[in-house]
């Protein structure tokens, strides 16, 4: 395959974190998945929280470029009732066990640079992820591997374990004040 005589190499990786409560922590992510891309990495790209909707990133990803493979846990488990249903979020915390066993052996294989997890440090806060499997990943990371968590709720241990964490901080949002989410803009 062509990209495969150009692929570029990571020598060094980090872990980083997008977290806080403003808006950017995806897009800041996606912004790194097409420099990496532009610059002929091979990435992996997991959303695990965010719903089915017909978003643009959703619309155009999963073919943007042969060096991606973009995926998106199939559920809109965030936003409806099922996570006041106990056996709801049991089946949730089931597909997201299997997603990490996926997600485990993405990581160690070598096959991609940068790995971003979307949405996992929710996932973690609400108890759908266990802490502990989080940081095995982290703990698995090769060395010349990129690995990106984002979403709300860093936990402290996988601050600690960071080479980088950056906090998007809300200080002004249309939100507030009614707006709803846009179309191109928030989705």
């Amino acid at each position: 395959m062509q990209d495969e005589l150009k692929r570029t190499r990571l020598k060094v990786g980090a872990f980083q974190i997008y977290t806080g409560e403003g808006k950017g922590k995806s897009t800041a992510s996606m912004g790194l998945m097409l420099r990496a891309l532009g610059c002929g990495l091979r990435v992996y790209y997991l959303r695990m929280m965010k719903p089915r909707w017909k978003t643009g990133e959703l619309a155009i990803c999963p073919t943007l470029h042969p060096n991606l493979v973009y995926r998106n846990v199939e559920q809109d488990w965030v936003l409806s009732k099922s996570k006041e249903i106990p056996e709801h979020v049991a089946a949730m915390r089931l597909a997201l066990e299997k997603e990490m066993e996926v997600l485990e052996s993405v990581l160690v294989s070598g096959d991609y640079d940068l790995v971003i997890v979307d949405e996992i440090n929710y996932c973690i806060h609400g108890g759908l992820v266990p802490l502990s499997r989080a940081l095995e990943l982290v703990d698995k990371r090769p060395t010349n591997v990129e690995l990106v968590f984002t979403g709300r709720y860093a936990a402290e241990p996988l601050i600690e374990r960071a080479g980088v964490v950056t906090e998007m901080r809300k200080v002004k949002h249309h939100f507030d004040h009614g707006i709803i989410a846009r179309r191109g803009i928030e989705f």
